[in-house]
């Protein structure tokens, strides 16, 4: 641009003295025929304006040339960044009340989630051990979980990471971590820290249950979610090969058998166990079995189930069974039953009262019972529900005197602001003989033989 100037510069300054050198060589011609100073200064002054017009000209064209080759790099690069993307992009976003990050070519997902339950909650018994009534109230974190799930590599490497902080002191505690690899020909293997596939109540998770809390039952029989470890292999995972799903497990043992090593007992609770589930979509997905509320269902949903477990403690053995049928349909009924039964060989009850013995007498006891619930989805707000389950433990299990036969029925509603992510539930619960063991999990304290009722009020946030 510099030099440009220059050359036009010199150029004009060459034109003017030119004229100069002209108007000396004329001398000898009449002063009529010379141009006047006048003359001669409009004449540079043009001269200047065609050099600044012929100036502009040029910047304009050489501007126009840079605009062209930005233009032209920023088009590449932009083709360069859509063509990474399309090997390498993702999507993120919120639906279905999941974030979800997922590689565009679907090999990659990480979901993580946040489950917040907070509740309070009433318990008034009955003639308490000292023959007084009783009543205890508070407030409590129920749960505080946080994880996160998805795929690795490939659609069928699936893994799923949990923990729970403790509403007792606020530690945190592993509840899961697995993986499981999907088969080709419909089988998958699965590994680590995860519920057993035995009740169907207990494999429900908890973000999803109808009550605030799971029954007394199935507490009882697997210890609430039945975390334990073990390798598991399902035949018919994702329902592609017809309506039977299987599962199978090598493990620990069930009931509280999470975040052990690999000693057996004493140190540990069991010595292995092995454990079967079995069931039957007569009707529906398996994406409507995840929860007992018709509240997502697009089809009505039929399935049958059954399971069994073998767990081995030392000399004590253990044979569990289950049956059940859960129903719905989209008019928002959702129905669920029950049966469960425990077979205990050498099951240490009571105290020997012959001197000079003090140990434990060894029975062969069985406990059953069974639980059977409804609710209907009202407006996919509201949802009144009712269950009730029953609870038999062998006379030789408590021994002489104590109540046997345990009633647990509770009324309820819940109210869905935003699906399962936020809820309200209130319900009552009574026990009109009591329960000779406790659950304080849901409210429920010992009070053998006599009348006992819980309040609870919970509201759930899942993000």
């Amino acid at each position: 641009m510099g030099m440009r100037r220059f050359v036009l510069a010199a150029l004009a300054a060459g034109v003017g003295i030119s004229a100069q050198v002209q108007a000396a060589d004329t001398t000898q011609e009449t002063t009529a025929d010379q141009p006047t100073t006048a003359e001669m200064m409009q004449q540079i002054k043009a001269l200047q304006q065609k050099v600044r017009d012929l100036e502009h000209k040029q910047d304009e064209a050489s501007h126009a040339r840079d605009i062209d080759q930005i233009t032209t790099q920023v088009l590449a690069d932009a083709q360069k960044r859509s063509q990474l993307l399309d090997m390498e992009g993702f999507t993120a976003g919120y639906s279905d009340g999941e974030f979800l990050l997922r590689s565009a070519d679907g090999n990659f997902s990480f979901h993580p989630w946040l489950q917040f339950q907070f509740r309070n909650e009433t318990s008034w018994r009955q003639g308490t051990s000292d023959g007084s009534d009783d009543m205890e109230n508070g407030f409590e974190v129920r749960r505080m979980k946080l994880g996160f799930d998805g795929n690795l590599f490939t659609p069928q490497l699936l893994y799923n990471f949990i923990w729970a902080t403790d509403r007792h002191n606020g530690g945190l505690v592993l509840e899961e971590a697995w993986a499981k690899y999907r088969l080709s020909d419909g089988f998958a293997v699965q590994g680590g820290q995860f519920k057993g596939p035995f009740s169907h109540e207990a494999l429900m998770s908890s973000k999803k249950l109808m009550a605030a809390e799971r029954t007394l039952i199935n507490d009882q029989f697997t210890g609430g979610d039945n975390f334990l470890q073990g390798v598991a292999f399902i035949y018919n995972d994702q329902l592609k090969k017809g309506p039977l799903r299987a599962t199978g497990a090598i493990t620990d043992g069930i009931k509280n058998n999470a975040n052990q090593n690999f000693q057996d007992f004493p140190t540990n609770n069991a010595d292995f166990g092995l454990e079967g589930r079995v069931e039957y979509f007569a009707i529906g997905s398996a994406k409507d079995y995840d929860d007992f509320e018709a509240f997502n269902t697009k089809s009505d949903l039929l399935v049958f189930g059954g399971a069994l477990d073998y767990t081995e403690a030392g000399n004590t053995n253990f044979f569990l069974q289950t049956a059940d049928v859960q129903y719905e349909n989209t008019h928002g009924l959702g129905l669920y039953g029950a049966y469960y039964g425990r077979y205990t060989q050498n099951a240490p009850v009571g105290v020997n009262p012959a001197p000079p013995a003090a140990a434990p007498s060894e029975h062969d006891i069985y406990d059953w019972g069974f639980v059977a619930q409804a609710g209907y989805l009202i407006d996919r707000k509201w949802e009144p529900f009712v269950r009730y389950d029953f609870i038999d433990f062998d006379h030789d299990a408590l021994g002489a005197g104590v109540e046997n036969q345990v009633h647990e029925i509770t009324v309820g509603v819940n109210y869905f602001i935003y699906g399962h992510n936020a809820k309200f539930t209130l319900d009552g619960t009574w026990l009109p003989n009591g329960s000779p063991v406790a659950d304080d999990g849901a409210g429920i304290l010992a009070n053998d033989g006599n009348s006992e009722f819980v309040l609870r009020a919970q509201f759930q946030l899942v993000i």
